[in-house]
């Protein structure tokens, strides 16, 4: 039977994020996480069964929320039969999008800064590119649409929407790599919002 003690399970969650965030998952060790809290590692072990488990614990659910609001919303980047796509309004919904992704980092900020700077060695070391993966299907779906429907002439190639939305990826996630303070982060994500909704609808505009 699992131990009751919630107490002490916090506090070897708070102790391995910290030595995460400090060492990175791959220099932490199990035993120097039961040595800070002043357990053993076999007592360690009665809570977390490894290290990989002590790191989805601290990462699992906002890092699985955050796919799921993705995967929601490249569902509704579909366009409706009745209304369509305005085109002029598209690049304005991705920055919306945007926002909604960088406030939820922010509020679990210490979660993605794991995952951005110290995951390497765990399943998570790829997550961004399971992020790029689905915006970039999504942004591809609707373009063919748009262009099956007759709202939009001319297509976009596939690997041209990939390395757009792979640039801004990596754009939002180096305010997280580099600990920017939020006024600086949310600064920077603003502007670069307007150079790629700028960007899109030139993409987008007819020739």
């Amino acid at each position: 039977m699992r131990p009751s003690n919630d107490a002490l399970a916090q506090a070897i969650l708070e102790q391995a994020k910290k030595d995460f965030l400090h060492k990175g998952y791959r220099k932490t060790s199990v035993r120097g996480i039961a040595a800070a809290v002043d357990v053993t590692t076999g007592a360690l072990y009665r809570y977390y069964a490894s290290k990989e488990a002590l790191f989805d614990a601290i990462v699992e659910e906002p890092a699985q929320e955050l796919l799921d609001l993705f995967e929601a919303y490249a569902e509704s980047n579909v366009p409706c039969d009745d209304e369509g796509a305005v085109l002029s309004d598209l690049p304005y919904r991705t920055t919306d999008h945007m926002k909604k992704l960088v406030a939820y980092i922010y509020e679990h900020y210490d979660v993605f800064k794991l995952i951005a700077s110290c995951a390497e060695g765990t399943k998570y070391a790829h997550y961004v590119e399971r992020l790029i993966a689905i915006e970039t299907v999504s942004a591809i779906d609707l373009i063919e649409e748009l262009v099956r429907s007759g709202k939009l002439t001319h297509s976009i190639d596939d690997m041209f929407i990939h390395m757009i939305i792979t640039s801004m990826f990596t754009g939002i996630f180096e305010i997280i790599a580099h600990d920017e303070p939020i006024d600086d982060a949310v600064a920077h994500i603003e502007a670069l919002q307007r150079f790629y909704a700028a960007g899109w609808r030139e993409m987008l505009r007819e020739s």
